[in-house]
């Protein structure tokens, strides 16, 4: 098996889609920080259990309206802990948790420093 942690995506194929253009990718396969604020961003985590990823805000003016698609790429109850919390809703809608299956998904679209839900598929704010 190879490791992954070291690994540079300059190129990434979801459900025969690639990803391209200004779109950004990254492939999360450890607990830690989503550092792309547009584009895709694929959790799978190279050993066993959930990733506990962060997510900061993104920049009033400069990332507004950019889209952020983040998918789970395995069957853990994966978490996104917003750095102030999704849409400035405050303390009870912080953390997003993915309901455990390969294929869920949240998206993401920025506006004056604060990520806002789009849509997704399988999974709860909190």
């Amino acid at each position: 098996m190879s490791n992954l942690t070291d690994l540079d995506v300059t190129s990434l194929t979801i459900n025969s889609a690639p990803v391209h253009g200004n779109e950004a990718a990254q492939l999360l396969v450890a607990d830690g920080a989503i550092t792309v604020k547009q584009g895709i961003c694929l959790i799978a985590k190279t050993v066993a259990g959930a990733v506990a990823a962060t997510l900061a805000d993104p920049t009033a003016t400069t990332d507004d309206y950019k889209q952020l698609v983040i998918v789970s790429n395995q069957a853990q109850a994966n978490t996104v802990t917003s750095a102030s919390s999704f849409g400035g809703g405050g303390g009870g809608e912080d953390v997003c948790t993915f309901s455990g299956a390969v294929g869920d998904t949240l998206c993401l679209m920025a506006y004056q420093g604060k990520w806002y839900v789009t849509g997704g598929h399988q999974f709860t704010i909190a």
